[in-house]
């Protein structure tokens, strides 16, 4: 796997248990609701590329269910795609027509 500072993906938000989805009202006074999660890196690169796992597994044992599943997504690192062509391809250009200049 290539080292990247980022990295993307979806998690399957219709899947994941309704009550590991907490209820805090903040310091401003509004209710937000919160879910904790963890990012894991794979063994090994998955099907579609996936490099990282999303997790919802409740931190404590006891309150983890038997035969749920708790991974809710997957993601892979973010490989930044440059816009600038390469040396060869601007070699291999053809050069511009002066007539087609508007100056």
């Amino acid at each position: 796997m290539a080292n990247s500072n980022m990295i993307y993906g979806s998690i399957c938000v219709s899947d994941i248990p309704k009550e590991l989805f907490k209820k805090v009202k903040c310091q401003d006074g509004k209710e937000r609701v919160f879910l904790n999660i963890k990012v894991c890196a794979r063994k090994e690169v998955g099907k579609y590329g996936h490099t990282h796992f999303v997790s919802c597994e409740p931190a404590n044992k006891d309150e983890r269910k038997e035969g749920v599943n708790y991974i809710c997504g997957d993601m892979k690192e973010y490989v930044p795609q440059s816009n600038t062509p390469s040396q060869e391809a601007i070699n291999a250009a053809q050069p511009a027509n002066d007539d087609d200049l508007p100056f």
